[in-house]
């Protein structure tokens, strides 16, 4: 019998991976809706009490939102639902008997790809079968129970294209629309659990959609939705070697083909080894616009533990073809990873300082963490650096004065690298907007030299400050180091990046600049 289904989901950049569940669900004739997440159950409680659903699913993105969607399912149970209430996402799958102790109101956990287990779940609710599904977790007479994994889907386009009905992109004021062309990724960084993943469903590799079927997507949220940039959220739109960079190429020609090049632009990401001119400018005249490249570290040591394969240089010739070819672009990158040394935090300065000069890109960092199935968590808990549960665990480097340096970075650098309405963020979303050139929405020149000017002089303060840091906590040890002059260096650093926040949000107003959020 069909069944009521509400979704739930942090909602950024369509959020795909709940959009995906509710389509598999809806061609079995069930009724679904998406809502997003928030940390007050009174809405969301307010429509279960109106809609009556059988099934309360939540999409958990980030791990660190756990305690939250825990007080939220708490309540629902406590205020008397008695809906199935199911979760997925990463963390779920890795570790279920850790969330379901932690979240015992859950029904089940979905494990992985889980289009085709939630779709058993609820055509099992009736007769108690759902506990046979393959791919899930749940709690039997106070064990944890973990189903068999389920087979792999080697053919993704089966699955029906993700349920937009609630999306009004026409309303938004630079209409984007997110596109998942293929899924999984051909690397095994250390750092990345995407790998693992996948493979816990079976499937290796990177699993890539007729081309065809690609661009018919990105055809209908354009034409038929209204959206004017397209976000590829592919983990690596280009990874998988000659075959990849053909099938880039034939998604490339039948924009052109269509025509839809002269009526939206669209943003992608991928290695820098894998940016060449001739895969590159066919993408561009296609509409690329954007390119978020996974550097993650410019110090050759750092690359070998995060197992990036591949050498600094890759990210030096990438960003200068980028440049050449006159596309926009932005990068991840991780001043630290758990075997760093106080020269690794040189060398990553000292690359991130030639990378940034020019202001072309906004430099920024954070640290490696480590997220639960990755090979960086197994090899720390292996060593025994690994302190807490998997949802909090935390590690101290090797050398304490590291720590120091982190420990500083953090003070002095809140604000400007890290949260919703961070500098980094605020500097990036002003250039890609300044940068954009499409029809209906002309580049500026004025606002993107300015922007520019404002990143140059903001990765300069960043980096002095970093580099001053650097030399104080190396010359001593970890016991005597001058914290009056480190906290006179993040004073400077505060300061400093208050003056240039000021004069960014208020080029943002003049702008007017509406995609900052792509950037947080």
């Amino acid at each position: 019998m069909p069944k009521r289904i509400l979704l739930v989901g942090y909602e950024d950049q369509d959020n795909l991976g709940i959009r995906y569940l509710s389509a598999r669900l809806l061609r079995d004739g069930h009724d679904t809706r998406i809502v997003a997440f928030s940390d007050d159950p009174g809405p969301l409680l307010a429509l279960i009490d109106r809609e009556q659903p059988d099934v309360v699913g939540f999409s958990l993105i980030f791990q660190f939102m756990v305690p939250e969607f825990g007080a939220v399912i708490r309540a629902l149970r406590e205020a008397g639902v008695r809906a199935h209430l199911t979760i997925g996402g990463h963390y779920a799958s890795f570790e279920p008997d850790e969330l379901l102790r932690m979240i015992p109101e859950l029904d089940s956990v979905v494990r992985f790809e889980g289009e085709e287990s939630l779709a058993e779940i609820v055509a099992g609710l009736d007769d108690g079968s759902w506990r046979r599904v393959h791919g899930i977790a749940y709690v039997e007479d106070g064990e944890v129970c973990v189903t068999a994994p389920r087979p792999s889907t080697p053919h993704i386009d089966d699955y029906p294209v993700p349920d937009r009905r609630d999306v009004d992109y026409r309303g938004q004021d630079l209409p984007t629309a997110s596109v998942l062309a293929s899924r999984g990724c051909p690397w095994q960084c250390s750092f990345c659990s995407i790998i693992t993943f996948y493979e816990g469903n079976g499937t290796k590799g990177r699993r890539r959609r007729d081309p065809r079927c690609v661009v018919d997507e990105i055809e209908y949220v354009v034409r038929d939705r209204g959206a004017k940039l397209v976000l590829f959220q592919d983990d690596d739109f280009l990874g998988g070697g000659p075959a990849a960079r053909r099938w880039a190429l034939e998604i490339a020609a039948e924009i052109v083909r269509r025509g839809l090049h002269e009526e939206m632009r669209f943003k992608i990401s991928c290695r820098s080894d894998e940016v060449h001119r001739e895969t590159i400018a066919p993408l561009i005249e296609a509409g690329l616009c954007h390119v978020y490249l996974g550097v993650e570290s410019g110090d050759a040591d750092a690359l070998l533990s995060l197992n990036k394969l591949l050498e600094a240089e890759a990210h030096v010739r990438a960003g200068a073809l980028l440049r050449e070819l006159d596309v926009s672009f932005d990068f991840g990158f991780m001043l630290l990873e758990p075997w760093s040394t106080m020269d690794t935090a040189r060398a990553n300065s000292a690359f991130l300082r030639d990378f940034t000069a020019d202001g072309w890109v906004v430099a920024g960092f954070c640290r490696t963490m480590p997220y639960v199935g990755t090979p960086i968590e197994h090899r720390l808990r292996e060593e025994g650096r690994l302190v807490g549960p998997s949802l909090d665990a935390e590690y101290r480097f090797l050398d304490p004065r590291v720590d120091l340096l982190w420990d500083f970075c953090l003070v002095a650098f809140e604000g400007r690298n890290t949260g919703k309405v961070a500098t980094w963020s605020l500097l990036r979303g002003l250039i890609f907007d300044a940068h954009l050139d499409m029809p209906g929405r002309p580049r500026d020149p004025f606002h993107e030299d300015a922007a520019r000017a404002l990143a140059r002089a903001s990765n300069a303060v960043m980096l002095d400050v970093l580099d001053a840091a650097i030399e104080v906590i190396a010359d001593g040890e970890a016991s005597t180091i001058d914290d009056a002059a480190l906290m006179s260096l993040a004073n400077v650093a505060a300061r400093e990046d208050r003056l240039i926040r000021s004069q960014a949000v208020s080029l943002g107003r003049r702008e007017e600049c509406k995609h900052a959020a792509l950037f947080r």
